[in-house]
């Protein structure tokens, strides 16, 4: 709206004579056409309509700038030996690119197995520091366990003595005497 009425102000002011460049009409609306391969063709065919309905040949051959080259059967086969003869002959030994890798899968096995060694050696290291840890504790429960059994005798006798002069069963003379004792 704003432009339709832009462009009747400079159609007022407009002065014959000359062309301003001023557009004159809306902008065709709708879908957007990105061009491409698909357009172009279609371009080219609706140019070559146009063409044939006037009469026009339009016909573009394509192709090089330069007709190609026909040589001779022995031409051709003089340069196809001089070709030949260009590559050089091969050398060396075959398979080496295999053997290398070959030798590189191998290396690698070997590292793997040798990191199993590692773990295989650190696991049995901590099972026996374990086992030996056990047997310490065993040993030193053993070398403690005569004065811990003879410390429970003295009390389980102590206590039944207890019991005994409680009950009526002993002397207290005789309880005195093994508590002195100890």
């Amino acid at each position: 709206m704003l432009h339709d009425a832009w462009v009747q102000f400079q159609r007022s002011i407009a002065v014959a004579g000359f062309e301003t460049g001023q557009t004159t009409r809306e902008k065709n609306l709708g879908k957007k056409n990105r061009g491409g391969k698909m357009d172009r063709k279609r371009r080219e065919r609706e140019a070559e309509a146009e063409a044939a309905l006037k009469g026009e040949d339009v016909t573009q051959l394509k192709g090089g700038e330069f007709p190609t080259l026909r040589y001779s059967d022995e031409e051709t086969e003089r340069l196809l030996a001089e070709a030949y003869a260009a590559i050089p002959p091969r050398a060396g030994k075959r398979g080496t690119l295999n053997l290398k890798r070959q030798k590189g899968r191998a290396f690698v096995k070997l590292q793997y197995a040798y990191k199993k060694k590692l773990e295989r050696i650190g696991a049995h290291e901590r099972r026996m520091a374990k086992r030996k840890r056990t047997n310490d504790e065993i040993k030193k429960c053993r070398s403690e366990a005569d004065d811990v059994r003879a410390r429970e005798r003295e009390y389980q006798d102590m206590v039944l003595q207890r019991w005994a002069i409680m009950n009526g069963h002993g002397t207290e003379d005789a309880g005195l005497s093994n508590e002195a004792a100890s």
